[in-house]
Formats: C-alpha cells, sequence, structure tokens
C-alpha cells in the first residue's frame, strides 16, 4: 500500500491519493445506514496503520519528518465502541446505495489538513437484497392433467397449530437490523432515564441546602411525578 506525492487543493488542503486503491471487506447497508462489522474494523485498524507507517517513511512531503504520535491524533481511528460497548464507524462514510443489500467500501484517497488527516470513500460492487423466493409445492394448476389425481390443499385437512404455539419468525439482515435499531433506542432511553434521576437528585439536594425543608402548606415535588395510569398512552383514545 503507498501512497502519491500530496497534491495541494484549491481550498488549502493537501490529497495524498493511493497508488493503488484499496478495498474494504463488504459491508450490509439500510435505508437508515451502513452495519459494521468486526471484519471491516480488523482491516480499518490494520489499513490505517500502514497508512500512518507510509507517511512517516516519506519525510520529505512535508517541512519537517513527522513523528508516529504526532499524526496519530490528526489520524483519528476510523471504527470504536460507544459507551453501550457496540461498534460505531467514527470516520466519514461514503453516500448510502439506493435500496437495501451490501456494498465494498474502496480507499480512494486521504485529505490532510491542519487539524485531521480523513479518508474518502468510493462504492463498488452493490448486490441487492434479495427478496424471498415463493415456492410452489405442486407447480401451476393449469398444467394438471384431467386425469391427474386432485391436489387443492383443502383447510379442513389442515391440523392447526396450538394457540399457544409461538409464531416462527424469518430472521434476515432487515430483521437484525430492526432489532439493533430498537435496542439502541431502548438503552438511550435508559440512559436519559438514569441522567434525569441524577439532575432531580442533585437539584432536590440543592433546594434543601439553600432553602431547608417545604412548608406544610406547600406541594411536594412528588406530585408532578407520573403514576403508571399517567404513563400508559391509550393507543384507542381518540
Amino acid at each position: 500500500m503507498s501512497l502519491q506525492s500530496p497534491k495541494k487543493m484549491a481550498q488549502g488542503n493537501y490529497q495524498l491519493i493511493l497508488t493503488s486503491p484499496t478495498p474494504s471487506p463488504r459491508l450490509s447497508c439500510k435505508g437508515t445506514g451502513w452495519i459494521i462489522s468486526d471484519d471491516w474494523v480488523t482491516w480499518a485498524t490494520d489499513t490505517r496503520q500502514r497508512l500512518i507507517g507510509e507517511m512517516v517513511s516519506h519525510g520529505n512531503w512535508f517541512s519537517r519528518p513527522p513523528r508516529r504520535d504526532v499524526l496519530e491524533p490528526l489520524f483519528a481511528p476510523w471504527s470504536g465502541k460507544t459507551m453501550q460497548g457496540e461498534l460505531k464507524f467514527f470516520c466519514t462514510q461514503p453516500e448510502l446505495p439506493k435500496g437495501s443489500g451490501s456494498a465494498i467500501w474502496v480507499l480512494e484517497s486521504l485529505t490532510m489538513t491542519s487539524s485531521a488527516i480523513t479518508p474518502k470513500w468510493s462504492v463498488r460492487e452493490f448486490l441487492p437484497e434479495q427478496e424471498q423466493d415463493t415456492i410452489s409445492l405442486f407447480g401451476d394448476a393449469d398444467t394438471v392433467d384431467e386425469g391427474e389425481e386432485e391436489r387443492e390443499i383443502r383447510f379442513e385437512d389442515i391440523e392447526f397449530a396450538s394457540p399457544a404455539a409461538a409464531p416462527t419468525k424469518m430472521r434476515n439482515r432487515e430483521w437484525e437490523a430492526a432489532k439493533f435499531l430498537a435496542k439502541e433506542r431502548v438503552r438511550e432511553a435508559r440512559l436519559k432515564a438514569q441522567i434525569a434521576d441524577r439532575l432531580a437528585a442533585k437539584e432536590e439536594a440543592r433546594f434543601y441546602t439553600k432553602f431547608g425543608d417545604l412548608d406544610d402548606t406547600e406541594s411536594q415535588f412528588s406530585e408532578y411525578d407520573l403514576t403508571d395510569d399517567e404513563a400508559v398512552i391509550d393507543s384507542d383514545r381518540p
């Protein structure tokens, strides 16, 4: 992996083009965004380190030879983990293709400013997500010979499943992505609730420190709390 000598842009930035554009592992994508993977994180970490080494080896590109510890803060990692431990992109991402599927990110160049070094991507080999094929068990009815045994499915002959039996869920990429996003919303809501509780406790302690206890004629803080009945939204209410 090698870089061409820097090219100064009209904005005063510098562009470092890769001699051979480098493809990443394939990534899935939805309308909501790209879905990060462990393979991509491993590839991105290794590629970033190799590019830093490439820049360090070309000291003549700079006014003074750069050190790795100087370039590291400018060249921020491309991925990391959230407070909840989930993988997340920390770099600029290419434009999403239309529809769900998978594609390959191709690293074309780096853009270097006085404050940051950022990757520039292109998207190639987009594969749209295949729809579930409908499989015919008996073929088309129009092709059945007159003398052939009747093969209509009679509902009365089918043994119905017990009401207690749980329906089978078809898990595909879209289902997994929806589950992941819903899980993130739950975690975010719980985190906000915990922060709100701590802020409320601090404000209440500050009140008592400054003003003392409430008088008997004053309302209590708890009367503004939502009860279980108030917190439930009736979806049938007009």
